[in-house]
């Protein structure tokens, strides 16, 4: 390879494509710049081609900018402009969701390669981006030496200690990992309270983009399914509740039961992991018997109370099959086989069904490309699957790594819809065919590749049932065994021991009736009929 100068003044007809550039007329500088690397008119190729990923970053053709710039990055360090690629990949990643790809492009560099004086705005976001890929990698050590690089005053510092959190505890390293996550958490304070003194601006910026999300929505363009936008200070703050859950599974981890709790119980009720949190909390309750056996009915009543709070009619659309036989369990302890019968049949009534049926909806789209377009009518709620398996299905389809591809395609959508709104002359171009062309190819790929990665999901939600299933015959046997053993005569039935209650709670008898302030705080009434030993 020849390598072209990286600076100095443009020759030929790029003069006129860089000046094009500089006053914004994009449109005009595209069709220059393709027509010079594209070699249908002379030029200096090398630097029409870096140019050409520029200007169609400023279109808005995000994706297809990416596709450029990507033959700039597999070419190499030969390449003249590979260098200044890289901070263009930073500007992608913000742009384009995760499944399209930028982190393997941003990959391709060695970390030695982000000390160039050139990144100095960038290092931050490149230290991240780098870090996130050696972390997809499995690189846990690299990505653990670049998250901690990450200056506390970074917008990606949050992030940052988030994964680098993940990939410690990954490494085992307890408290290194919980060290990570409370950044998390200390950092998002810092924000809260700046984003406070910027509500009014926040809240228009929110407004406007919803209002942008709503109409392509309405147009009918979004392939994917909806998906979520979320604001800087949005994210950060589910960066903090995925923090707290992770603290909390940390904890659970190594036996501190009612630590866990307390990060569980940080996560609040409208968090997308707030049932998550509850799951987990009912388990820690359960667990918190064997540190604590004198207090056994207290923390049997909270684990009941916690399922209790899964069952509510707000939460139809998010089932939790394992909640069922940890009722089953629950009652099991308590010598209260009738009951804990009947949670076994309500699993064995709902799951095992639906397990078969998630099946016959993969083998009724064998082919990747004919599931993607079944997933984003089950998470649209088309499907016309019977709602129970539509419910059961949009909740394996809920997979944050799932929602970057459907967000992915929705892009690419969202681009091809955009050369409509070119200029006469930019639509007639080659260049136009060009873009077409690759968001067709694009298109594709990422349909058929969001459809493997939704099989995946369906598949592992039909292996966790089979593997609950197998749960539920064990604890049926034992329960059936005891009847059995129990004889004729009742035994006696115990109080139960009332909870301890703080200056901001209260207790009242349930009604029958479901209230949002309650959900979570459930005590459900079981008392022990096990003879002592």
């Amino acid at each position: 390879m020849n390598a072209a100068p990286t600076s100095g003044p443009a020759t030929g007809v790029l003069v006129d494509a860089e000046e094009k550039y500089k006053k914004e007329d994009y449109q005009g500088a595209a069709i220059i710049f393709d027509a010079v690397a594209s070699g249908k008119t002379p030029g200096d190729t090398y630097r029409a081609k870096f140019w050409l990923g520029k200007t169609l970053y400023k279109l808005e053709f995000y994706a297809v900018s990416l596709s450029v710039f990507n033959e700039i990055v597999a070419a190499g360090p030969s390449h003249p402009y590979h260098k200044l690629t890289l901070p263009w990949l930073a500007s992608l990643s913000r742009e384009l969701p995760e499944g399209a790809g930028v982190l393997e492009k941003v990959g391709t560099y060695k970390p030695a390669d982000l000390e160039d004086s050139a990144f100095d705005e960038v290092r931050d976001e490149l230290y991240y981006l780098l870090g996130r890929f050696y972390y997809q990698k499995g690189d846990l050590g690299q990505s653990i030496a670049l998250f901690g690089q990450v200056p506390d005053d970074s917008d990606y510092y949050i992030p940052a200690q988030f994964f680098l959190g993940v990939a410690e505890t990954r490494e085992f390293h307890g408290p290194q990992a919980v060290e990570a996550f409370k950044s998390v958490l200390r950092k998002n304070i810092t924000l809260q309270e700046v984003a406070n003194k910027n509500k009014k601006k926040l809240k228009k910026e929110a407004k406007k983009k919803k209002k942008a999300q709503k109409k392509l929505a309405k147009s009918g363009k979004l392939l994917g399914g909806t998906t979520e936008e979320l604001s800087f200070e949005e994210e950060m703050q589910r960066y903090e509740e995925r923090a707290n859950l992770a603290l909390g599974y940390i904890f659970y981890q190594v036996g501190k039961f009612e630590t866990a709790n307390k990060y569980f119980d940080k996560i609040p009720l409208e968090s997308p992991y707030w049932l998550d949190s509850i799951l987990a909390a009912s388990w820690s309750e359960f667990r918190l018997v064997e540190l604590e056996p004198e207090k056994a009915n207290l923390h049997y009543q909270r684990t009941l109370g916690y399922i209790h709070t899964l069952n509510a009619p707000f939460f139809y659309d998010y089932l939790y099959p394992e909640s069922v036989i940890l009722k089953a369990v629950t009652y099991y302890f308590n010598c209260r086989y009738q009951p804990a019968k009947l949670a076994i049949e309500e699993f064995n009534r709902r799951y095992p069904k639906t397990r078969d049926d998630l099946k016959d909806l993969l083998s009724k789209a064998p082919e990747d490309f004919a599931l993607f377009d079944l997933s984003v009518k089950i998470r649209n709620s088309e499907s016309k699957l019977d709602p129970f398996v539509e419910e059961v299905a949009q909740k394996s389809l809920q997979d944050k790594t799932l929602e970057k591809n459907y967000a992915y395609v929705n892009e690419l959508q969202r681009e091809s819809s955009q050369l409509d709104e070119m200029k006469p002359d930019f639509k007639s171009s080659p260049l136009s065919d060009t873009i077409t062309e690759n968001l067709d190819g694009l298109l594709s790929i990422a349909k058929e590749s969001t459809g493997a990665l939704a099989r995946q999901r369906l598949m592992t939600q039909i292996q966790e049932i089979n593997d609950l299933e197998r749960e539920a015959i064990k604890i049926e046997y034992e329960i059936l065994n005891r009847i059995k053993a129990q004889g004729g005569g009742a035994p006696k039935e115990g109080r139960p021991q009332k909870p301890k209650i703080d200056s901001e709670h209260e207790i009242y008898n349930y009604n029958g009736e479901y209230w949002k302030d309650e959900l979570g705080y459930y005590n459900y009434k079981v008392t022990s009929l096990c003879k002592e030993e």
